[in-house]
């Protein structure tokens, strides 16, 4: 059995061999040295061996720049991007980062003297805290209300990208409804704190919607926004500091295997699945960081690290431009030669958007057949 397996000369194959029967007792030396190579029977028929290929990925970007991402871009093979969008974004249409210690003034929203400044994100987006005080969050959402604030210049490269087809999702931290505003479909746009455009009824068993408009007139005839059929409390349709956005982690797996460009705008990625996205992407897929802060490997988040390389000598896909979100976004559309396109679809939409017929569309708050409503106190 082991001669035939064997292939070589047959003066290789005797010390294996006399070795081996040598134990048994019946090893022949003149048997076994005189068998030439013609009589050897090949355990299989000769075949041509194909050589292993190699990992080939998407092409590396050319430089570690917003050039490189730019000329990426206008490449065959970027046709899917996956944008997340941060509290940063919003920063420039006037709105606090609300989640940040010191983002808002908690004493005016609570209307309480000495009100520790630490606690008051804690405060504000806990629904225990909402129950039994939930004036402050009336206060809040009466403070984003739609009109009150625009879509900045960032929020329309998202729309850019979406005329273009090349945009796969936007994942947003954000629930000023910026993005809506701005004409991103429902279908590419996935909110991950919620929103509070619906207002949803806390008897499980109830559990009826209502909308933003709703609450409004509630407000405005000093009545407490109580649920309409079994008169109990509503809350916003948000994602509250104790709750877990577990649901969202699939949908965030399957978006990162498919894009091939990641862009971060104005977030640190320390919510997760926003923090889990970059990392889930596969090892080839370019990531573009654009943020006031620079983003670090905290070891102590362990499975949760981003891992980002952006000036080590074995970097090439990670690039980092440190700013505004408007100011990066205004550079990297000069590379890819949009920044009068999406100026001008910034221009034109701020134009439509005082008109309450826009404003409820692009919010999703009627239907094409049915009527406006009156949102000239609203605007």
């Amino acid at each position: 059995m082991l001669r035939r397996l064997y292939q070589g000369k047959p003066s290789n194959f005797a010390p294996c061999s006399r070795s081996i029967f040598g134990l048994f007792g019946h090893y022949n030396k003149d048997k076994y040295n005189n068998i030439s190579d013609k009589s050897v029977v090949p355990l299989r028929p000769e075949t041509s061996v194909e050589p292993i290929p190699t990992l080939v990925g998407r092409p590396r970007l050319s430089e570690l720049s917003l050039k490189g991402v730019a000329e990426y871009i206008n490449t065959a093979q970027c046709q899917n991007i996956l944008v997340l969008v941060g509290h940063s974004a919003a920063a420039a249409a006037g709105i606090p980062n609300y989640r940040k210690v010191g983002g808002i003034d908690a004493r005016k929203l609570i209307g309480e003297k000495g009100y520790d400044g630490k606690k008051e994100a804690e405060f504000l987006f806990q629904k225990m805290s909402f129950i039994p005080s939930p004036y402050a969050m009336f206060r809040f959402v009466q403070a984003l209300w739609p009109g009150n604030h625009r879509p900045t210049l960032s929020h329309y490269f998202l729309r850019m990208l979406q005329e273009k087809g090349l945009l796969l999702r936007v994942w947003t931290e954000n629930i000023d409804n910026l993005e809506k505003l701005c004409g991103i479909r429902e279908e590419k746009l996935i909110e991950c704190n919620g929103s509070f455009l619906k207002w949803i009824c806390l008897n499980n068993a109830c559990s009826k919607e209502y909308d933003l408009f709703w609450l409004k007139e509630k407000l405005e005839l000093y009545q407490f926004p109580n649920c309409d059929v079994c008169n109990e409390k509503t809350c916003p349709d948000i994602v509250w500091m104790e709750e877990s956005t577990n649901p969202l982690f699939r949908q965030a797996s399957v978006d990162a295997q498919n894009c091939d460009l990641v862009i971060v705008l104005g977030s640190d990625l320390l919510m997760a699945p926003f923090c889990k996205i970059p990392h889930w992407v596969p090892w080839d897929v370019p990531r573009l960081v654009i943020n006031q802060n620079l983003i670090e490997n905290d070891s102590d988040m362990q499975d949760m690290s981003v891992l980002f390389d952006f000036d080590s000598d074995a970097a090439y896909r990670d690039v980092f431009w440190n700013g505004s979100t408007d100011l990066g976004v205004v550079s990297l559309c000069s590379y890819l030669g949009w920044d009068k396109d999406v100026r001008y679809i910034m221009e034109h939409d701020t134009a439509l958007l005082p008109t309450r017929k826009h404003m409820q569309h692009r919010l999703g708050l009627i239907k094409p057949n049915e009527k406006t409503l009156d949102l000239t106190k609203l605007v």
